[in-house]
C-alpha cells in the first residue's frame, strides 16, 4: 500500500497534527492548500504552512518522513461538477453542512483519497463513526471512510473519495497527545482565523469552533 498521504493542509490545529503524526511515522506527505481570494488569511495560512514545514522538518528529521512541495490551488480553478452540485445541495437541505464540501468534494475527484482533517467534535449528525469503515494502512496507520452500505447516495457522492484520519479524536484530545510528546510548541503556531492575520478575531466560524471546543487559549 502507498506510503504517500494526500492530506488538505489548511495551518490549523487538525490538519498539522496530523501532518505531524505521519511525518513522525516516517511517511511521505502530499500537502495540498486551497486557496480563496476571498478569504482575509489565506495568505497567512500560506506563511503559516512554510513555518510550520521548517518546524516540523528540523524537529523530526531522522523519522525518515518527508514533505513534498505543497500543492497550492486556486478555489476558483477547481472544475465544476454537476452531479456533485446537486448531491451537495441536496445534503444542505436536510443538514447544516458548509459549502467548503462541495469544492472539497470537486477537489477530491482528481486527488483521490485526500484525507480531511475532520475531528471528532465536527462530525455531522448525518456522519457518524457507525456510518464509516476503519482501515489499517501500514506506515500512514489507522483511518476511515465511509461505509457505501450504509450511506445515502449523496452522501456518498460528497464523501467517497475522502479519508477522515482524525474522526476519533477531539482538539483537546489532540492537544493533550502533544504535550506528551513534546510537539504542543508546534501546534501553537497554527493559524486557524479565516478574518485577521495578527490575532484572532474570536468571530468568525473557525475562532468560534476553538471556543466551543474548549481550546479558547489559542485566542489570546
Amino acid at each position: 500500500m502507498s506510503k504517500t498521504a494526500k492530506v488538505l493542509w489548511t495551518s490549523g490545529w487538525d490538519s498539522t497534527f496530523r501532518v505531524i503524526d505521519l511525518y513522525k511515522k516516517g511517511a511521505t506527505i502530499q500537502p495540498i492548500y486551497v486557496f480563496d481570494d476571498n478569504r482575509a488569511s489565506s495568505q497567512k495560512e500560506l506563511e503559516t504552512i512554510t513555518l510550520l514545514t521548517t518546524l516540523i522538518e528540523g524537529r523530526y528529521k531522522n523519522s525518515g518522513g518527508k514533505l513534498l512541495d505543497l500543492k497550492v490551488i486556486k478555489r476558483k480553478d477547481i472544475p465544476k461538477n454537476a452531479i456533485l452540485k446537486l448531491a451537495y445541495k441536496v445534503l444542505k437541505s436536510k443538514h447544516h453542512i458548509g459549502r467548503q464540501y462541495y469544492w472539497l468534494a470537486l477537489l477530491a475527484t482528481k486527488y483521490k483519497a485526500l484525507e480531511l482533517s475532520i475531528n471528532n467534535n465536527d462530525l455531522f449528525n448525518f456522519f457518524l463513526i457507525g456510518k464509516t469503515i476503519t482501515i489499517e494502512e501500514d506506515v500512514l496507520g489507522k483511518n476511515w471512510k465511509i461505509n457505501p452500505k450504509k450511506t445515502d447516495f449523496f452522501t456518498r457522492q460528497i464523501f467517497e473519495n475522502m479519508k477522515f484520519p482524525l474522526i476519533h479524536l477531539t482538539k483537546v484530545e489532540m492537544k493533550e497527545i502533544a504535550e506528551k510528546e513534546e510537539f504542543i510548541d508546534i501546534m501553537n503556531q497554527t493559524w486557524f482565523c479565516h478574518d485577521s492575520t495578527t490575532k484572532p478575531c474570536g468571530k468568525c466560524n473557525p475562532c468560534k469552533q476553538h471556543i466551543k471546543d474548549n481550546m479558547a487559549y489559542r485566542l489570546d
